[in-house]
């Protein structure tokens, strides 16, 4: 009596200790971001020896928990010498589909020394429901179950027999494991039925599935310093040391209002070019980066040079929010004036031609239009999402180039009135 070969489901047992085993003998080095896209290797049987085995690729995409799956498979054989078996063939049927007992496939003589038995392809919809959860996968050890549905088709040349190709629809269901990250092996089974078939979905008997194995490389991923791995082994990104960022729109609310409220307790401070305490005084920079460096938000020390920070936004008073930084010139041009915009049309600032900090309201009075009309630009410093502008700069801008006093029309406080 003829041995039969391993069955594909012993071989899938095999394959599920060998993912269980292999992550404990892998050294604990920083993996690699598993990619959107994966390159599968892949071998294919039913459960039985007189099915023929099939080997091939397939690629699939991912956006998120969905990705998509084209595959293809071949059957070889060894062309001339294929010889066919003396068990006759026999088939039962039923009213929903046939079965075949006995009997091995071989393949016609073409007079190759490969010849090809069979073929599969399919298109598969896939859902992956942990694939976006690290830690849910770690939870699982590292494994990752998925289903899919989708069509296809399959090919077989039987000795003394015609070829036998339909079109299918299929589901099934399967698991992957990532072993170095960009490297992974995959179990699935594949329930295949004709398009052309009336019967129900049903999970039926071992002979009704096709079982897979793969061996899965994965590309598209993120550069290897962008990750770490904790000791649950959960990827997590790594920001940048230099960058501090603000986590949500309430925490930059939060900042602005106390570089405010610093400011409103500066009013009065008297103005000095080249100032930067309270002691002493300050000029319009120095004013700025004392507020803002209060805060931990860390700024140059020319207007210009902090000008090139930022987010630009608009100039029209509709756009401008609290905390805002308002850039002047006195020709209207070249920055040499910060202003922190502090709502209602109002700037605090420390000017030399109000003699010192205070505030003023643009558009109202000979000082008001003046600035007004002399608006170069506008930076939202403190906003969500956004990096503390500690980086970037050009500090050789900033030695030897203080700015200049302001040329507004002067304050009553200005003339010593």
């Amino acid at each position: 009596m003829k041995q039969r070969s391993t069955s594909p489901r012993r071989a899938l047992l095999v394959t599920g200790a060998l993912l269980s085993i292999l992550p404990l003998t892998i050294p604990r080095a920083p993996l690699l971001a598993q990619g959107p896209g994966l390159f599968d290797f892949f071998a294919a049987r039913k459960d039985s020896p007189t099915d023929p085995l099939f080997a091939g690729l397939s690629i699939t995409g991912f956006s998120g928990v969905w990705g998509f799956r084209a595959s293809g498979a071949l059957n070889f054989n060894s062309g001339s010498n294929s010889s066919s078996q003396n068990q006759q063939s026999q088939y039962h049927c039923n009213r929903y589909q046939c079965y075949y007992y006995g009997g091995n496939y071989s393949y016609d003589d073409y007079g190759l020394p490969i010849g090809v038995g069979g073929w599969t392809v399919d298109a598969d919809l896939i859902l992956a429901p942990f694939r976006g959860l690290p830690i849910a996968k770690s939870l699982l050890l590292g494994f990752s179950p998925y289903a899919f549905i989708g069509i296809g088709g399959i090919g077989v040349n039987p000795s003394n027999a015609p070829d036998s190709s339909h079109a299918t629809w299929s589901y099934g269901v399967g698991v992957h494991h990532d072993l170095l990250g960009w490297l992974g092996l995959s179990a699935e089974a594949r329930s295949r039925r004709s398009l052309h078939s009336d019967s129900v979905i049903a999970i039926g008997t071992s002979r009704n599935w096709e079982f897979r194995a793969c061996l899965s490389i994965s590309f598209g991923g993120g550069h290897p310093d962008a990750i770490e791995t904790t000791a649950t082994g959960v990827i997590m990104p790594v920001e940048a040391p230099e960058l501090d960022h603000f986590e949500t729109a309430e925490s930059a609310a939060r900042i602005t209002a106390r570089v405010l409220d610093r400011a409103e307790g500066l009013v009065e401070t008297a103005y000095l070019s080249g100032g930067t305490n309270p002691n002493m005084g300050f000029d319009a920079a120095g004013f700025v980066q004392y507020v803002f460096a209060e805060e931990g938000v860390s700024l140059p020390r020319t207007a210009h040079a902090i000008a090139e920070l930022g987010e630009t936004i608009s100039t029209r008073i509709g756009s401008l929010r609290p905390g805002d930084l308002l850039f002047f010139g006195n020709d209207g041009i070249s920055i040499d004036h910060v202003a922190i915009y502090a709502g209602h049309d109002r700037i605090i600032h420390a000017t030399a031609s109000g003699g010192g900090v205070r505030y003023d309201v643009l558009g109202e009075g000979e000082r008001g239009e003046w600035f007004t009309d002399h608006i170069v630009t506008a930076r939202r410093i403190v906003a969500e999402g956004r990096a503390r502008p500690n980086v970037g700069h050009d500090e050789s801008r900033d030695e030897g180039e203080l700015d200049p006093p302001d040329q507004a029309p002067r304050s009553r406080r200005s003339r010593g009135e």
